[in-house]
């Protein structure tokens, strides 16, 4: 018999082996493999009785486990992923294999089962003891009693005595010593009474999960609306049926906040994924899910790779959000995956979100998902009034200066609220004290030497930061150019919002909540949404971390500063994310009965027609309005995309390929292909950058492109030349 094995490298092959006659490994087992002169760690995929290769076959060394690594499910998943996104299984594997569960090599010291000589000297008698008692043991665990210098020598000295054996072996975590988990699954808390629109919804997604087949939903409910209640109904109906339930989340800033809310609901186990937990943690929640002891996973985009036993339900909050894609790796989209993984699943899927993605809309209008709607907010309170500060009138009339951040209007709104002992948060997406620092004399702006990027201020750090290499140096007063005195900080930030707020209401309490304030760890991200959810804060700044899925009782009054930051980007989706982000940011305001929200919106082109429809809560408006512009374009979700990036450290070489390629590409009836062309963002990390961008006029001929492109793009590209393929892509930067 002979095995198919892929390792978690970025090949896209698989290694052909040879299995031992009596071997009763299955599809999915963790294996050592020789490759060259080396051994690997990899996954035995399939079992075949004849070789897929024709050259020497080399046998598989070692079954690392009795039980397979992956079930059919998750192996059949990621084939599909590998295919849809043009990925390396190898990649593949990688992004969905976690670090905690692939073996490292290990040596352990072996007594050779000979008495101890008499004349041993007497230095090395006691690690001879020790090692006669014990038979074996790893020099892990020897270099924790003695200095490694003096075990090295010492070691070598009884293995010149022949008294002992080096030994190598591959050392994987052991099993799991983790609990059961808690017969109850029933709710531990009475849950809230629904709506009769949440009920009538409620009842929908309960007859689908007694159906046990797939069944996919678009939640489409307003801010406020109870769209969580409704997802944890559906995993109290899914824990009863006896199977298991996903949940994911688009940022690690709403997990501790719906965590809170499933264990103040139920008893089962809970497992959580994201990028801040330990590799300890990582393994024993893996471990649990495998078995079935964890009934319930929230995670961000790559818990759907998770090894569920039977999995009931999927969940995707907010599932308009961007990101879900992943970018960098392999790009794929984990909404699109938790769709790909409920079908193979037979489970319920829940797309939830007060603003639905374009392609979302369009599969529920094409009958793919079953539409479910929520209009009105859970606890009766009325959306919040939304108005428009007109930022190039107010300074034309001098009611404030170019370069200010906050109008008249939204100063006042900001002392009638704190007086009135409400909270007020104001929403600004870029972080730092100001994007770029440029000379009032000549007009240079300072660069990163590294990507074709202005760097930029932070005040408090004194420091100039690149945010995509991470490239700083020091804050310097004198313009490299032309020398002279004369640099200035050009435009907002929400470092400089803090400052400005802070001498503008020096009583009251206020923090700041971005990537900068919470890189020491998801402790601070917790505790100061927590403080202003219970009143501690006046005042909270922040980047659209803040602007989803919070519950902040107290909020009365919500600004954005620009509302440009997203609208000006070289993107066919920047309306449709500033529209998706302003109505989320605004919907933070006045959530409870009795409390009224109020909304101001700064920004030097109020009349464009996503802030109109912000204006007016009208996302059906703005929806038809984009779809009209994307059908036109030749855009999603009417024609589908992909892209091919390409990179050269080395400029000449990279257009020397650009023009090799574009001489050999050839010519599809109903695709379309643009380019290659230099990338916005030409130079990132010191390689320069192109795009080539694949254009689907028909459907179901996109891949058809894509699969007759890649031979191609690969036999035309050198080592030097980096190739990466993004199918739905979501930056065009």
């Amino acid at each position: 018999m002979f095995a198919q094995v892929a390792l978690p490298i970025p090949l896209r092959s698989l290694f052909t082996y040879s299995l031992p006659p009596d071997c009763c490994a299955a599809p999915g087992t963790l294996v050592l493999v020789p490759v060259g002169k080396t051994r690997q760690v990899g996954i035995l995929w399939t079992i075949t009785a004849q070789p897929a290769y024709s050259g020497e076959i080399r046998p598989i060394v070692e079954l690392l486990e009795e039980r397979p690594l992956l079930n059919d499910e998750l192996r059949h998943l990621l084939e599909w992923i590998a295919h849809y996104y043009l990925a390396p299984i190898g990649s593949v594997l990688a992004a969905a294999m976690p670090g905690h569960l692939r073996f490292q090599k290990r040596r352990r010291v072996c007594w050779n089962n000979l008495p101890i000589p008499e004349k041993l000297p007497a230095p090395l008698l006691p690690l001879a003891q020790w090692l006669q008692q014990k038979k074996a043991l790893s020099e892990e665990t020897l270099a924790g009693k003695i200095a490694r210098p003096l075990l090295k020598q010492q070691l070598q000295q009884l293995l010149r005595l022949d008294l002992i054996r080096l030994e190598e072996h591959w050392h994987g975590r052991q099993e799991s010593s983790a609990s059961e988990s808690n017969p109850n699954i029933l709710p531990s808390a009475d849950p809230p009474n629904l709506t009769a629109e949440q009920a009538q919804q409620a009842q929908i997604i309960e007859e689908a999960l007694q159906q046990r087949c797939y069944h996919p939903f678009l939640l489409h409910g307003i801010t406020g609306s109870g769209k969580t209640e409704l997802y944890l109904r559906a995993v109290e109906q899914v824990l009863l049926l006896g199977r298991q339930a996903l949940l994911l989340v688009p940022e690690i800033a709403l997990t501790p906040q719906l965590i809170e809310r499933y264990q103040a609901r139920f008893q089962a186990t809970l497992a959580v994924f994201h990028s801040r937990l330990s590799e300890a943690q990582r393994f024993n929640f893996w471990q649990q899910i495998r078995d079935g002891r964890a009934r319930v996973v929230i995670g961000a985009r790559s818990a759907i790779f998770a090894p569920f036993a039977d999995l009931g339900l999927i969940v995707v909050d907010e599932e308009h959000d961007s990101s879900y894609k992943q970018e960098g790796g392999v790009p794929y989209q984990g909404r699109d995956m938790a769709v790909v993984r409920a079908r193979q699943a037979k489970a319920v899927l829940i797309l939830g979100s007060a603003t639905p993605s374009l392609e979302s809309l369009a599969n529920a209008r094409h009958g793919r998902y079953t539409l479910l709607t929520l209009t009105q907010r859970a606890t009766g309170a009325n959306l919040p009034s939304v108005e428009m500060v007109h930022t190039a009138e107010a300074i034309r009339q001098q009611q404030m200066r170019f370069g200010d951040l906050l109008s008249p209007t939204l100063r006042q709104a900001l002392l009638d609220t704190l007086a009135a002992g409400q909270q007020a948060l104001l929403f600004l997406n870029r972080r730092g004290f100001a994007p770029s620092l440029l000379c009032r004399r000549c007009g240079h702006a300072i660069q990163c030497p590294h990507c074709s990027v202005t760097l930029t201020l932070h005040k408090a750090k004194q420091l100039l930061l690149c945010h995509y290499c991470d490239f700083r140096q020091n804050l310097q007063d004198v313009c490299p150019a032309c020398g002279q005195l004369s640099l200035f900080a050009f435009g907002p930030g929400t470092e400089r919002l803090h400052e400005e707020l802070s001498h503008f209401l020096p009583n009251a309490r206020i923090a700041r909540l971005d990537r900068d304030t919470v890189s020491s760890g998801l402790l601070d991200l917790e505790n100061t949404l927590r403080a202003f959810r219970d009143g501690q804060l006046d005042l909270l700044i922040g980047t659209q971390m803040v602007a989803k899925g919070h519950h902040f009782p107290g909020l009365a009054l919500v600004g954005v500063v620009q509302a440009e930051t997203t609208l000006c980007q070289p993107d066919f989706r920047a309306a449709e994310r500033t529209f998706q982000l302003l109505t989320q940011v605004a919907g933070r305001a006045g959530r409870e009965e009795g409390s009224p929200g109020r909304v101001l919106v700064q920004s030097f082109d109020p009349s464009h027609y996503a802030l109109q429809a912000v204006l007016s809560h009208d996302v059906h408006g703005f929806v038809n309005t984009e779809m009209a512009y994307r059908q036109e374009a030749g855009y999603p979700p009417f024609h589908r995309l992909a892209m091919l990036r390409f990179s050269c450290a080395a400029l000449q070489e990279g257009n020397d390929f650009s023009d090799l390629l574009k001489a050999h590409l050839p010519s599809f009836d109903q695709v379309q292909l643009l380019g290659p062309a230099p990338a916005p963002l030409f130079k990132l990390r010191n390689c320069y950058r192109w795009q080539l961008l694949i254009k689907e006029l028909k459907t179901g001929q996109l891949h058809r492109a894509l699969h007759a492109l890649l031979p191609l793009v690969l036999s035309l590209a050198n080592p030097r030349i980096r190739l990466d393929w993004d199918v739905d892509p979501y930056s065009f930067v």
